[in-house]
Order: C-alpha cells, then sequence, then structure tokens
C-alpha cells in the first residue's frame, strides 16, 4: 500500500509517501510544474512507484476547500476531486486547508523548539496559529486538547491597521497600487518586499525575501527596517488575535518567511508591539505567544492527519 501527504503551498510543494518499500520526503518548486497532478507524478516517479495506485492521500491545499474543482490561492492551479482519484485510482482521499494542516504542526512543536516571544504561562482555552509564507493564513482550535480539525480563517485577509506614522505611509503607499489592505500585503513574502520597495525606493537591490535577509543581516538599512516593520506588523496583527480569540493557551506564529526570519524577532520588542493596545494591554499581556522555527509544518500536520485516519480504519 502507497499512502501520499502533501502540503501544497504556493512556492513548493512538500511531499510525504509512505509504503513496504520505505518512506520518503521530496520537495519541488511549484514555478517548474503546470499542475499538482505533474508534481505527484514526478513525485512518484522519484520514488520508485510510477504509474502505480495511490491508496490513501491527505492534501493540504491553499485555500477554500469546501468547493469543487478546489482553486488554489497565489498559484494557477485547480484540483478536482473525481479527475485525481481516477488517475491515482485513490481508495481515501482527505483534502484540508493547508492552514489547517500548517496549526497541527505548529502546536506539536515540543517546546525546546520554539521561541518565546512573550512570556505568559499557557492555561486550558483556545489556540490561535497564524504564519506567513507566500500568504498569510490563519486559523483555531477551541481548545488545546481538541481531537478535531482546526478552523480554518481567511484572517489574513482582515484589513491592515497602522499604528505608526511610517506604517501609515506604508498602507497609503500600498492602497495606491492594490486598493484593499490587508495584513497579507504586509505580512507576505511579496508583503515583505513591497515593503523593501516603499523604503528603498529606486536604490532596491533586493528581488526576493532571502536577498532582504542577506543584506539586512550585513547591516543593509532599507533591508534592516523592512524587516523590522514586518516583525512589528506581525506583534500588532497577534494582538488583534489576542483580543479577539482570548487564546490563553497561546498564540503561535510559523510559516516558512517567519521560520526564515526567526533570528530578527526579538522577544523585548516583540512583546511591546504586541501589548501595545491601550485599554486592553494587561489583557493582551496574558496570552503566550511562541515563534516556530520549523518550516515544514505544514507537511508535519498532513502527516498526523493521515496517520489518524490510517489508525480510524485499522480499529
Amino acid at each position: 500500500m502507497t499512502s501520499l501527504a502533501a502540503d501544497i503551498g504556493g512556492t513548493f510543494s512538500r511531499l510525504s509517501w509512505t509504503s513496504t518499500g520505505g518512506t520518503a520526503e521530496q520537495r519541488f518548486s511549484n514555478a517548474e510544474f503546470d499542475s499538482l497532478e505533474a508534481v505527484i507524478d514526478q513525485g512518484l516517479a522519484l520514488y520508485g512507484h510510477a504509474g502505480e495506485t495511490i491508496d490513501e492521500m491527505v492534501l493540504a491545499l491553499p485555500g477554500p476547500v469546501h468547493c469543487d474543482p478546489v482553486v488554489l490561492t497565489n498559484i494557477n492551479w485547480r484540483v478536482q476531486r473525481a479527475a485525481l482519484q481516477q488517475r491515482y485510482r485513490i481508495r481515501h482521499l482527505t483534502i484540508v486547508n493547508d492552514f489547517q494542516a500548517a496549526a497541527l504542526g505548529a502546536i506539536a512543536e515540543p517546546y525546546e523548539r520554539l521561541k518565546v516571544l512573550n512570556a505568559a504561562t499557557p492555561e486550558e482555552g483556545p489556540l490561535v496559529v497564524a504564519g506567513a509564507g507566500t500568504g498569510l493564513g490563519m486559523a483555531w482550535l477551541p481548545a488545546s486538547g481538541f481531537s478535531g480539525l482546526p478552523r480554518a480563517t481567511e484572517g489574513g485577509h482582515l484589513d491592515f491597521a497602522p499604528n505608526n506614522a511610517r506604517e501609515l505611509e506604508l498602507h497609503r503607499w500600498l492602497s495606491e497600487r492594490y486598493g484593499h489592505v490587508s495584513y497579507e500585503r504586509i505580512l507576505s513574502g511579496d508583503g515583505l518586499l513591497d515593503t523593501y520597495r516603499f523604503l528603498a525606493g529606486g536604490d532596491g537591490q533586493a528581488a526576493s525575501p532571502a536577498q532582504i535577509k542577506a543584506l539586512a543581516d550585513r547591516g543593509d538599512g532599507h533591508a534592516g527596517d523592512a524587516i523590522r516593520i514586518f516583525v512589528d506588523v506581525f506583534a500588532g496583527y497577534a494582538g488583534n488575535l489576542a483580543l479577539a480569540f482570548n487564546p490563553s493557551a497561546g498564540i503561535y506564529l510559523c510559516g516558512g518567511l517567519t521560520a526564515h526570519l526567526a533570528d530578527w524577532f526579538d522577544p523585548t520588542a516583540f512583546a511591546i508591539a504586541f501589548c501595545n493596545k491601550g485599554r486592553m494591554a494587561d489583557v493582551v499581556r496574558q496570552i503566550p505567544v511562541f515563534l516556530v522555527t520549523r518550516q515544514d509544518t505544514g507537511l508535519a500536520g498532513a502527516k498526523a492527519i493521515l496517520k489518524k485516519e490510517l489508525q480510524g480504519r485499522a480499529t
């Protein structure tokens, strides 16, 4: 029996294969493929099972997954359930929102792998997970011991609320280009690039988030300021989530971009921006915040879903 758990992001697809012949994990750049099926075909061939049946498949896909076909966010792919099942002769297909899987992976991380950004004591109650990567995802769970899937949302598209003069200027600059300005316009790979362009103007030398970080690590002022704005905005956004959900069990920040910039998240500065909620500052201060330094939490969550489903069918 061959099983596949996959986390499909806007930039990368991460696949985890299991069969009697062993296990394998793969990562593919989506820009090199024109469909999800092309990615799976390539992965199956490299795994040494080209053309074979995939008995069990769990897919974590970006965007709303209740419709068919599923139209993926931030990548021009469509996934039709019946066509997928017919192509690979799948017995059991499960499709979840990518951030449902990412949230499961994030909250399963051991404490020693987490970076504490607001050192409050976790208590019983809801959890919130937010992650910046190609886009900005957000999901929540009603309790830490909740046995179901995290509740997927489109909370990354909440209106961005500037907290100082420079953020207000950035909001105006983004509004002129895009109209509506959501938090995702800043807390994403493209968002970090736009913030850098806003600051650097014609002097900008970076063309990717990785280049921005490299420049910032070497002391470039525009790149460093772009990352500091990213962190401050993320802190303000997390503070809004703290007020909206009262997640006493914690807020977890994850995602490929978040993990890539982890060294730039200063806990003291983050906590100040996080708690900057006026009369509600003491309420927010009681909510713990953790940064997940692992980049593949979505794949970890998809694997956990597959394992649970296989165990359920075995009993």
